[in-house]
Protein backbone atom coordinates (compact mmCIF):
# COMPACT_ATOMS: atom_id res chain seq x y z
CA UNK A 1 0.00 0.00 0.00
CA UNK A 2 1.49 3.43 -1.08
CA UNK A 3 1.31 6.49 1.17
CA UNK A 4 -1.23 8.05 -1.62
CA UNK A 5 -3.67 5.02 -1.24
CA UNK A 6 -2.52 5.22 2.92
CA UNK A 7 -4.00 9.19 2.83
CA UNK A 8 -6.77 8.73 -0.16
CA UNK A 9 -8.29 5.39 -0.06
CA UNK A 10 -11.07 3.48 -1.80
CA UNK A 11 -13.49 3.40 1.02
CA UNK A 12 -13.39 7.04 2.00
CA UNK A 13 -13.93 7.82 -1.84
CA UNK A 14 -16.75 5.73 -2.56
CA UNK A 15 -18.38 7.32 0.66
CA UNK A 16 -17.92 10.64 -1.04
CA UNK A 17 -19.53 9.19 -3.99
CA UNK A 18 -22.72 7.69 -3.17
CA UNK A 19 -23.09 11.14 -1.12
CA UNK A 20 -23.23 13.00 -4.11
CA UNK A 21 -25.22 10.35 -5.56
CA UNK A 22 -27.66 11.24 -3.31
CA UNK A 23 -27.50 14.60 -3.23
CA UNK A 24 -27.49 14.85 -6.93
CA UNK A 25 -30.16 12.25 -7.69
CA UNK A 26 -32.37 14.22 -5.24
CA UNK A 27 -32.87 11.10 -3.02
CA UNK A 28 -35.34 11.21 -0.11
CA UNK A 29 -35.76 9.50 3.34
CA UNK A 30 -37.25 6.38 2.02
CA UNK A 31 -36.00 6.48 -1.12
CA UNK A 32 -33.68 2.73 -2.12
CA UNK A 33 -30.31 2.71 -3.72
CA UNK A 34 -29.02 0.77 -6.38
CA UNK A 35 -27.93 -3.16 -5.21
CA UNK A 36 -24.56 -3.28 -4.14
CA UNK A 37 -23.63 -4.98 -7.21
CA UNK A 38 -25.01 -1.77 -9.05
CA UNK A 39 -23.72 0.70 -7.38
CA UNK A 40 -19.82 -1.47 -7.98
CA UNK A 41 -20.41 -1.65 -11.18
CA UNK A 42 -21.59 1.98 -11.57
CA UNK A 43 -18.19 3.51 -10.08
CA UNK A 44 -15.62 0.71 -10.27
CA UNK A 45 -14.74 -0.79 -7.04
CA UNK A 46 -15.41 -4.26 -5.92
CA UNK A 47 -18.65 -4.83 -3.72
CA UNK A 48 -16.85 -5.41 -0.49
CA UNK A 49 -15.64 -1.55 -0.74
CA UNK A 50 -19.33 -0.64 -1.70
CA UNK A 51 -20.19 -2.34 1.43
CA UNK A 52 -18.26 -0.70 4.15
CA UNK A 53 -19.15 2.54 2.53
CA UNK A 54 -22.28 1.69 3.03
CA UNK A 55 -21.78 0.55 6.37
CA UNK A 56 -19.64 4.10 7.52
CA UNK A 57 -22.84 5.82 6.16
CA UNK A 58 -25.16 3.87 8.19
CA UNK A 59 -22.81 4.72 11.36
CA UNK A 60 -23.54 8.35 9.95
CA UNK A 61 -27.35 8.03 10.21
CA UNK A 62 -27.61 9.12 6.25
CA UNK A 63 -28.16 5.04 5.49
CA UNK A 64 -30.17 1.81 6.30
CA UNK A 65 -29.49 -1.31 5.26
CA UNK A 66 -32.22 -3.66 5.87
CA UNK A 67 -31.55 -7.53 5.37
CA UNK A 68 -32.89 -8.91 2.50
CA UNK A 69 -34.44 -5.99 1.33
CA UNK A 70 -31.77 -3.40 0.38
CA UNK A 71 -30.43 -0.16 1.28
CA UNK A 72 -32.01 3.07 1.99
CA UNK A 73 -31.61 6.89 2.38
CA UNK A 74 -32.45 7.03 5.94
CA UNK A 75 -31.89 10.75 6.69
CA UNK A 76 -31.08 14.34 5.16
CA UNK A 77 -27.72 14.86 3.39
CA UNK A 78 -24.97 17.15 4.86
CA UNK A 79 -25.82 20.35 2.52
CA UNK A 80 -22.72 20.85 0.79
CA UNK A 81 -22.27 24.73 2.79
CA UNK A 82 -21.68 22.34 5.76
CA UNK A 83 -18.71 20.20 3.87
CA UNK A 84 -17.42 22.97 2.90
CA UNK A 85 -17.62 24.51 6.29
CA UNK A 86 -15.69 21.26 7.71
CA UNK A 87 -13.11 21.60 4.72
CA UNK A 88 -12.52 25.00 5.90
CA UNK A 89 -12.43 24.54 9.68
CA UNK A 90 -9.82 21.63 8.58
CA UNK A 91 -7.82 23.98 6.32
CA UNK A 92 -5.51 25.67 8.94
CA UNK A 93 -4.35 21.89 10.12
CA UNK A 94 -2.65 21.65 7.04
CA UNK A 95 -0.49 24.88 7.67
CA UNK A 96 -0.01 24.01 11.53
CA UNK A 97 3.33 25.06 12.85
CA UNK A 98 4.83 22.99 16.01
CA UNK A 99 7.50 21.44 17.58
CA UNK A 100 7.61 17.69 16.78
CA UNK A 101 7.03 16.54 20.32
CA UNK A 102 3.85 18.99 20.10
CA UNK A 103 2.98 17.23 17.34
CA UNK A 104 3.13 13.54 19.07
CA UNK A 105 1.15 14.77 21.63
CA UNK A 106 -1.81 15.83 19.22
CA UNK A 107 -1.13 12.74 17.71
CA UNK A 108 -2.28 10.93 21.18
CA UNK A 109 -4.86 13.13 21.66
CA UNK A 110 -6.53 11.90 18.16
CA UNK A 111 -5.23 8.59 17.68
CA UNK A 112 -5.86 7.68 21.09
CA UNK A 113 -10.18 8.13 20.91
CA UNK A 114 -9.80 7.15 17.15
CA UNK A 115 -8.97 3.71 18.61
CA UNK A 116 -11.81 3.49 20.84
CA UNK A 117 -14.32 4.46 18.30
CA UNK A 118 -12.83 1.92 15.62
CA UNK A 119 -13.24 -0.54 18.43
CA UNK A 120 -16.76 0.17 18.51
CA UNK A 121 -17.43 0.81 14.69
CA UNK A 122 -15.65 -1.06 12.78
CA UNK A 123 -17.08 -3.31 10.47
CA UNK A 124 -15.52 -6.71 9.74
CA UNK A 125 -13.44 -5.59 5.90
CA UNK A 126 -12.07 -2.74 8.58
CA UNK A 127 -10.99 -5.20 11.16
CA UNK A 128 -9.35 -7.40 8.23
CA UNK A 129 -7.71 -4.21 6.77
CA UNK A 130 -6.21 -2.86 10.18
CA UNK A 131 -4.84 -6.94 11.00
CA UNK A 132 -3.33 -7.23 7.05
CA UNK A 133 -1.52 -3.46 7.80
CA UNK A 134 -0.29 -5.06 10.90
CA UNK A 135 1.23 -8.03 9.49
CA UNK A 136 2.51 -5.93 6.10
CA UNK A 137 4.16 -3.29 9.05
CA UNK A 138 5.88 -6.70 10.92
CA UNK A 139 7.10 -8.15 7.52
CA UNK A 140 8.52 -4.80 6.40
CA UNK A 141 11.01 -5.39 9.59
CA UNK A 142 14.42 -4.91 7.87
CA UNK A 143 13.21 -2.09 5.15
CA UNK A 144 13.01 1.37 6.42
CA UNK A 145 10.70 3.01 3.83
CA UNK A 146 8.17 0.36 3.75
CA UNK A 147 8.39 0.77 7.53
CA UNK A 148 7.06 3.95 7.32
CA UNK A 149 4.64 3.08 4.51
CA UNK A 150 3.28 0.24 6.48
CA UNK A 151 2.83 2.03 9.70
CA UNK A 152 0.97 5.02 8.05
CA UNK A 153 -1.17 2.48 6.80
CA UNK A 154 -1.89 0.96 9.89
CA UNK A 155 -2.65 3.65 11.99
CA UNK A 156 -4.84 5.43 8.72
CA UNK A 157 -7.05 1.86 8.61
CA UNK A 158 -7.76 2.27 12.13
CA UNK A 159 -9.24 6.44 11.63
CA UNK A 160 -11.29 4.71 8.46
CA UNK A 161 -12.72 2.32 11.35
CA UNK A 162 -13.98 5.13 13.30
CA UNK A 163 -16.52 5.92 10.47
CA UNK A 164 -15.99 9.18 11.24
CA UNK A 165 -16.04 11.70 8.77
CA UNK A 166 -14.32 14.56 10.81
CA UNK A 167 -11.94 11.96 12.14
CA UNK A 168 -11.27 10.61 9.00
CA UNK A 169 -10.40 14.19 7.95
CA UNK A 170 -8.73 15.26 9.94
CA UNK A 171 -5.99 12.65 10.14
CA UNK A 172 -5.72 12.72 6.48
CA UNK A 173 -4.51 16.53 6.59
CA UNK A 174 -2.63 15.91 9.64
CA UNK A 175 -0.64 12.43 8.61
CA UNK A 176 2.00 14.34 7.32
CA UNK A 177 2.57 16.99 10.03
CA UNK A 178 1.99 14.12 12.34
CA UNK A 179 5.31 12.39 11.19
CA UNK A 180 7.44 15.38 9.76
CA UNK A 181 10.45 13.20 9.45
CA UNK A 182 10.82 9.37 8.75
CA UNK A 183 10.07 7.94 11.64
CA UNK A 184 11.33 4.59 11.41
CA UNK A 185 14.70 5.67 9.57
CA UNK A 186 17.72 4.20 11.18
CA UNK A 187 19.70 6.25 9.72
CA UNK A 188 18.39 9.46 10.90
CA UNK A 189 17.47 8.38 14.31
CA UNK A 190 20.43 5.43 14.66
CA UNK A 191 20.11 5.44 18.84
CA UNK A 192 15.98 5.19 18.67
CA UNK A 193 15.46 2.48 15.00
CA UNK A 194 16.69 -0.26 16.87
CA UNK A 195 15.33 -4.04 16.17
CA UNK A 196 14.14 -3.97 19.71
CA UNK A 197 11.84 -1.02 18.97
CA UNK A 198 10.77 -2.33 15.91
CA UNK A 199 9.65 -5.79 17.33
CA UNK A 200 8.50 -3.92 20.25
CA UNK A 201 6.59 -2.04 17.80
CA UNK A 202 5.21 -5.08 16.10
CA UNK A 203 4.10 -6.00 19.60
CA UNK A 204 2.12 -3.03 20.71
CA UNK A 205 0.16 -3.18 17.09
CA UNK A 206 -1.10 -6.54 18.07
CA UNK A 207 -2.04 -5.44 21.08
CA UNK A 208 -4.34 -2.78 19.30
CA UNK A 209 -5.69 -5.34 16.75
CA UNK A 210 -7.10 -7.62 19.36
CA UNK A 211 -8.16 -4.81 21.47
CA UNK A 212 -10.20 -3.69 18.27
CA UNK A 213 -11.27 -7.17 17.53
CA UNK A 214 -12.42 -7.76 20.45
CA UNK A 215 -14.92 -4.59 20.16
CA UNK A 216 -13.44 -3.68 23.43
CA UNK A 217 -12.81 0.24 23.24
CA UNK A 218 -11.00 0.86 26.86
CA UNK A 219 -9.12 -1.75 26.16
CA UNK A 220 -7.80 -0.56 22.28
CA UNK A 221 -7.73 3.12 24.02
CA UNK A 222 -5.19 2.42 26.43
CA UNK A 223 -3.07 -0.21 23.76
CA UNK A 224 -2.98 3.30 21.38
CA UNK A 225 -2.09 4.95 24.51
CA UNK A 226 0.85 3.09 25.74
CA UNK A 227 2.11 2.59 22.05
CA UNK A 228 1.99 6.41 21.17
CA UNK A 229 3.43 6.99 24.83
CA UNK A 230 5.96 5.02 24.32
CA UNK A 231 7.78 6.85 20.93
CA UNK A 232 7.26 10.17 23.11
CA UNK A 233 9.11 8.99 25.97
CA UNK A 234 11.93 7.96 23.86
CA UNK A 235 12.01 11.02 21.69
CA UNK A 236 11.84 13.21 24.32
CA UNK A 237 14.53 11.49 26.15
CA UNK A 238 16.82 11.56 22.51
CA UNK A 239 16.01 15.49 22.44
CA UNK A 240 16.79 15.77 26.22
CA UNK A 241 20.13 14.08 25.63
CA UNK A 242 21.07 16.11 22.09
CA UNK A 243 20.42 19.40 23.89
CA UNK A 244 23.15 18.29 26.72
Amino acid sequence: MTLESCLNTLMTQTTEWIRNKIDKEGLKPGDKLPTLNQLASELGVSRTVVRDAVIALAADGVLESRHGVGVFVLGPQAPAAEVALLDAMLAPLASIKATFMDLLELRMALEVHACGLAAARRSWAQENTIWDAAAAFEQAADDDARLDLCDAAFHQAIAEATNNAAFIEAFKVLCVKITPRPAFSREVDPMLITPQYVEQSVTEHRAICEAISAGDAERAQQAMRAHLARGHRRYRNLAVASAQ
